[in-house]
């Protein structure tokens, strides 16, 4: 073959040696790994309806823990529990964000829960000895923190008995 003519081209020798090594890089994908594993887990909220919990208690309840094992007894009978007229009414109503939007004191609209204390304590001055009862008619809605301050605010006044009771309107409640 001539230098000008095309003819076959000829290949570079080939090498003896080790083969080329491919280095795949790891550290900077656990490195973006745990940045988003970051991320997430510190912007990260709960939602409220999810962590929600509705809890609606009996008026009177079956039975009583009876001993240290833990062992349930039947609750006395007593006529004061059954006397359901002379317990006061509390009802607290709430926002659309679970937050106490009214509160009231059977009848009577209450401005907020420094007023509900004085009225308590004015009550149980009234009743001297006789325990001061109070029945919590609280709406669905109303958060757990605001439901325990009114619960903290009547125990600070000297109320006796705290009951839960069927907010108004659900299915199967009666009117308190």
């Amino acid at each position: 073959m001539t230098a000008g003519s095309p003819g076959p081209s000829r290949r570079p020798p080939r090498r003896s040696g080790p083969p080329i090594e491919v280095q795949f890089p790891v550290t900077p994908m656990l490195d973006m790994a745990f940045q988003l594993l970051a991320f997430f887990v510190l912007t990260f909220q709960a939602p409220t309806a999810e962590t929600r919990l509705d809890l609606y208690l009996p008026a009177s309840p079956a039975a009583l823990p009876g001993s240290a094992e833990g062992r349930a007894t039947e609750a006395p009978s007593r006529r004061s529990d059954l006397d359901i007229e002379n317990d006061l009414f509390i009802r607290a109503e709430a926002d659309d964000l679970g937050d106490l939007k009214s509160l009231a004191l059977g009848e009577a609209r209450l401005a907020d829960l420094a007023d509900l204390s004085d009225r308590l304590r004015r009550y149980a001055k009234v009743l001297g000895d006789r325990p001061l009862r109070v029945r919590v008619v609280a709406d669905d809605r109303l958060r757990y923190e605001e439901a325990a301050r009114i619960v903290g605010t009547c125990t600070a006044a000297g109320v006796s008995s705290i009951r839960l009771a069927d907010p108004v309107g659900r299915p199967g409640a009666g009117r308190p």
